[in-house]
């Protein structure tokens, strides 16, 4: 009887084994199945159709900068058919920039409840409409009303989707995505202004604005493209490490209650608010210069004995290493070896200091040298905003956020110029006072990213040590 006992015991033990071996090979293989199924989807999303929308992306910076960096040169036609000084005329492209800046917060409302595509549409064909409505202009009023009104709400509604459609289509390579989908602005400058000086030199100014709403009309395709990505559930790292600080949440009270019916309760009542708002004014002060060289340092360099036409490619000289910096500064944030608030410190910095040594330039070659590693570095800093945003609060936060810091660059954008023109009026005699006020501005953005840096830094470690103290 024992030995049949144990037999039948021996049995049930071997049968439990069994089962427990089955069990595990399932789990084993639901997990390999389920790492598989994690692989294909961060496979698709860090390719395939999603570069489609970064090119779409890139079409959209490509069309509204390039028209808004070539206004200049509609200012003579314009000014000998309406009769208008400098001034009245300048006006109207410095009020377009402005005005779709300004929109941002608005703009990247519309975004998060309606998506990147129906506004982007909607921005074109308003864009579209307000060109042509230019080309039939009579005076300024109805310039300002046209392309500086209905133009910039347009262009507004582009840019924001312009910029922060394709980030839901990548992980891994989401800041070489967005540092290829702003390279449409350099791209742009240089390409449609000698488009627009020959349609102008052919056929007049109205229909160069005509010839441009035909574009505008076409960007109704890259808006078509912008389409949403698939609903995941992995995450990028980081993704991960920003979540953990932004989770904390602080009550709308006061000054954060009035800001989040401008960009929402969750930004508003981020605990990150207070860093992302330092970075804000970094932003800000970066702006404010970076027009200043491509207002003023054409006219610095003639003064100076350099040709004219040589003086005009120093700009198109800024924007081809602009676009080669935004492309490198996506690369090296997907490395994740620093952080974009470093990267920007450093770029602003580096900046700076090119501004600097443009006063005391005699040659064309050193004008070509400085001017090209000014737009090298403001390029880096450029295609490191949206990564700082992402790494600063969190995925979620990005379009109000980018919205918010889009209409502080729309009030930045009309003071650096005309402020460094009153210092080269005052001067009178030096006009490389400009080129002094562009490094005195940036170098005080990039003290603000240091100091946003080393208060990262210390909320890190408070962080960790108040998580290893629960431990």
């Amino acid at each position: 009887m024992s030995m049949v006992q144990n037999m039948t015991e021996d049995k049930l033990t071997k049968k439990e084994n069994m089962a427990g071996e089955n069990e595990s090979l399932l789990r084993q293989e639901e997990s390999e199945e389920s790492n598989g199924q994690n692989h294909e989807e961060d496979k698709e999303l860090d390719g395939g159709w999603g570069w489609v929308v970064v090119f779409a992306c890139f079409l959209t910076t490509f069309v509204l900068d390039g028209i808004g960096y070539s206004f200049g040169i509609f200012m003579e036609p314009l000014k000998a058919e309406l009769g208008e000084g400098n001034f009245g005329v300048a006006s109207i492209g410095s009020i377009q920039i402005a005005v779709y800046l300004s929109s941002g917060p608005v703009v990247a409302g519309l975004v998060t409840k309606f998506g990147a595509r129906p506004v982007c549409i909607t921005g074109s064909l308003l864009a579209c409409v307000g060109l042509l409505g230019a080309s039939f202009a009579w005076n300024v009023s109805s310039l300002l009303v046209c392309y500086s009104l209905v133009t910039g709400v347009g262009f507004g509604c582009m840019y924001i989707p312009g910029v922060v459609a394709s980030q839901e289509h990548f992980t891994k390579r989401r800041a070489l995505a967005t540092g290829i989908a702003v390279c449409g602005t350099g791209m742009g400058t240089l390409v449609l202004p000698p488009l627009v000086e020959t349609a102008i030199e052919h056929h007049g100014w109205r229909w160069a604005f005509r010839i441009l709403s035909g574009i505008c009309l076409g960007s109704v395709l890259c808006g078509a493209a912008m389409f949403p990505a698939k609903k995941t559930q992995n995450s990028k790292p980081e993704e991960t490490e920003s979540s953990a600080v932004s989770t904390e949440r602080s009550e709308c009270k006061g000054w954060r209650w009035i800001l989040s019916l401008i960009v929402g309760p969750s930004l508003a009542s981020s605990d990150s608010l207070l860093l992302f708002l330092v970075v804000m004014i970094g932003d800000f002060l970066a702006t404010m210069s970076l027009y200043i060289p491509y207002t003023h340092l054409p006219d610095m360099a003639v003064a100076r004995g350099v040709e004219p036409r040589d003086a005009a490619f120093l700009i198109s000289a800024a924007g081809i290493c602009s676009t080669i910096g935004r492309v490198l500064a996506g690369l090296l944030c997907d490395q994740r070896k620093l952080h974009p608030m470093t990267i920007t410190c450093m770029a602003t910095g580096f900046a700076a200091l090119q501004a600097f040594l443009l006063i005391s330039c005699t040659q064309y070659w050193m004008f070509l040298i400085l001017t090209s590693g000014f737009g090298l570095a403001t390029g880096f800093w450029v295609a490191c905003e949206t990564p700082l945003i992402i790494r600063t609060l969190s995925f979620e936060h990005l379009t109000p956020a980018f919205g918010l810091l889009t209409a502080g660059g729309g009030v930045a954008a009309l003071t650096g110029a005309p402020l460094a023109g009153y210092a080269v009026d005052l001067s009178k005699t030096d006009k490389g006072m400009a080129v002094v006020i562009c490094g005195c501005i940036m170098g005080t953005s990039a003290l603000m990213y240091a100091a946003a840096s080393v208060y990262r830094l210390y909320r890190d470690r408070r962080e960790a040590r108040r998580g290893y103290q629960e431990i």
